[in-house]
């Protein structure tokens, strides 16, 4: 009996020893398996410094350079990484380079070029997921931007901007962690991107300053998007959302255009240890822009859709009282609706009403 229960209890150790071993092999399978898929998530550029943004810590990379006919290509392999098909940066544009390149050079490495006339030696820096190129310096005050990425058509002749170029803010409602309203797949949150960098191309090609209060999918707080408003001294401020239908009332149809401006608020309401702006010149100028833009997107998506005038209306959204400039808020439709939620999602009708915008905009400071 006694011989039975060693034998047993040996039994019991090697199987406790064997389940160790392949939990071992596992967690250093899984880490291996990760490292080489240390997927391209997200790359941003501001000011002189390009950041690529990796799932996982990155590895290693190795730099170098090449020259030729007084072209340096500043070359960056990074090891492990995976360049998805949604990633790119050759629609960035920067004074002092050249071209952005990016590619998968190997099966084990990912490739940066960025080709410059200029020679510069803090090349490169990694902070575990992130690795930040730092550009050849570009001239002071030059204006950085994401151009045509995603593929807009840009209509009329193109302006020069100068000192006295109107200051846009164009605002795409939510993002990051607060994806706004969604319907069976849709989301808000990659709507307003998408038609805000589309208005933004636009507007930038017709001659006017631009800022975004957010190019990517990144979480901001009201306060953050009227902050930069008012830094930046913004002639008007347009915030782009699209709508979601509430339990259904009778008689109300929950599809087409509104458009939002300040009604005016009492200080005694929520922020009120904020600054607001609520003066009657605001308000006016600010249903006129209402009105235009409103027009604007109606005409150019009517040319081949049926779309419904839902007016203009007040409310008291914060982005509308926290900036001195002019606001406004678009509701560009309801993605809860059957046929006008798959055309949000379509980069035609997307630009019908990026167009419309800007049609707007250029009407309200008289530049058609």
């Amino acid at each position: 009996m006694l011989l039975f229960a060693l034998t047993l209890w040996e039994s019991s150790m090697s199987n406790l020893k064997a389940i160790a071993i392949f939990l071992l092999l596992l967690l250093f399978s899984s880490n291996l398996f990760a490292k080489e898929n240390n997927y391209l998530l997200n790359t941003s550029l501001h000011k002189n410094q390009l950041k690529f943004i990796f799932k996982y810590n990155i590895d290693h990379v190795k730099f170098f350079t090449l020259k030729n006919k007084g072209v340096i290509k500043y070359v960056y392999d990074v090891k492990n990484a995976v360049l998805p098909r949604s990633q790119y940066i050759k629609q960035y544009r920067h004074s002092s380079v050249l071209a952005f390149r990016m590619g998968q050079f190997s099966k084990t490495h990912l490739r940066i070029v960025v080709e410059s006339k200029k020679t510069h030696y803090h090349t490169y820096s990694i902070h575990g997921k992130v690795l930040t190129l730092n550009l050849p310096r570009g001239k002071k005050g030059a204006s950085v931007y994401i151009a045509n990425s995603q593929k807009t058509p840009l209509q009329g002749k193109k302006r020069k901007i100068n000192r006295y170029s109107p200051t846009v803010i164009i605002d795409a409602g939510h993002g990051g962690r607060d994806i706004g309203a969604s319907w069976q797949g849709i989301i808000e949150k990659h709507i307003t991107l998408k038609m805000a960098l589309k208005a933004r191309d636009m507007l930038v090609h017709r001659g006017y300053k631009v800022y975004m209060t957010r190019d990517r999918d990144k979480t901001l707080t009201l306060r953050q998007r009227t902050d930069l408003s008012n830094a930046k001294k913004a002639n008007i401020f347009v915030s782009i959302h699209t709508n979601a239908a509430p339990k259904r009332r009778k008689n109300y149809i929950y599809k087409g255009i509104e458009v939002y401006y300040l009604r005016g608020t009492s200080r005694r309401t929520r922020y009120s240890n904020r600054k607001i702006y609520t003066s009657n010149w605001k308000k006016n100028r600010s249903y006129k822009l209402c009105k235009l833009i409103k027009s604007g997107m109606l005409k150019n998506v009517r040319k081949k859709h049926i779309v419904i005038d839902k007016g203009i209306k007040k409310n008291n959204f914060w982005v509308l009282r926290g900036t001195r400039a002019p606001s406004i808020l678009i509701e560009a439709g309801y993605i809860t609706d059957k046929y006008e939620g798959k055309r949000l999602t379509q980069n035609a009708y997307q630009n019908g009403l990026a167009q419309g915008v800007v049609d707007g905009v250029d009407a309200y400071f008289g530049r058609l």
